[in-house]
């Protein structure tokens, strides 16, 4: 039985829903710093992500199902997979950063959990917007829902480590640090650069296979500018829920940037 390196199992058991084996509190307590060098391997799970989103992309192409139907099925798939994580920091960033608030609250408005007009609204777009985007992809049947189902989670998965490595935690002063801050311990710019090399790597080969995939740079590209914004609302630091945000913004993006040549 093939057993997993231990970062790439502490990614895929916080970033999935998949099952994976589970790490004993013994390695916790020797090796502190194990989370945040899991942020390594984060652009590897997204392109598993990717390639079970394929293979049903790929089922659903056999069945009788229209465009949308097939669409919606890729969108709960994806939502399935990911547990739902990253949605719920955009409905609590977009409460937080559209308000008209002073930092302090933005702050307290990231750590409510109801949701408000602000999230709502951020939520139907993005997931409205995406479904309509894997609608044309599926209907083009070509190259391009490949390489959308393939690149915007890997996409997504390296704007998380961006944003954890590049930027402060806004939260850092308090006594008890919540997911986020802890996540981000061990975290180091060693662990940005061997996600952004494998990011790479894995663009080139779509690249390499379908050349119109360069166009889904404009995922991480919005992604960047998104992340610089939020900060600036936040007195330069990030948060877990930004970061979630970051993640479905530069999906959403990645796969506009494909759908931009239209049928073909």
């Amino acid at each position: 039985m093939i057993r997993l390196p231990v970062g790439l199992r502490l990614a895929l058991g916080f970033l999935t829903t998949l099952p994976v084996s589970t790490i004993s509190d013994a390695e916790f307590t020797n090796r502190p710093n194990l989370l945040g060098q899991s942020f390594a391997w984060y652009p590897l799970v997204g392109a598993i992500l990717g390639l079970l989103l394929f293979a049903l992309a790929s089922l659903l192409r056999l069945s009788a199902f229209s465009s949308a139907v097939q669409a919606g099925c890729l969108l709960t798939f994806w939502i399935v997979l990911s547990g739902g994580l990253h949605l719920d920091g955009l409905l609590d960033s977009c409460d937080a950063l559209f308000a008209s608030v002073s930092v302090a609250r933005r702050l307290v408005i990231l750590k409510d959990v109801h949701m408000g007009a602000f999230g709502a609204i951020g939520l139907f777009v993005v997931l409205g917007m995406k479904w309509a985007l894997l609608t044309q992809l599926v209907a083009q049947h070509g190259p391009s829902l490949w390489s959308g189902l393939w690149l915007a989670p890997v996409w997504g998965r390296w704007m998380l480590v961006w944003a954890a490595q590049r930027y402060p935690y806004a939260r850092a002063d308090q006594a008890t640090p919540s997911l986020g801050g802890a996540m981000r311990q061990g975290l180091d710019p060693r662990h940005l650069y061997l996600a952004t090399a494998s990011t790479l790597f894995i663009f080139m080969l779509g690249v390499l296979v379908n050349p119109t995939t360069v166009l889904s740079l404009l995922g991480p590209v919005v992604g960047l500018c998104a992340a610089r914004w939020a900060a600036r609302q936040l007195n330069g630091g990030l948060t877990g829920d930004i970061y979630g945000a970051l993640c479905e913004v530069t999906e959403l993006l990645a796969l506009f940037g494909l759908a931009l040549l239209g049928y073909r």
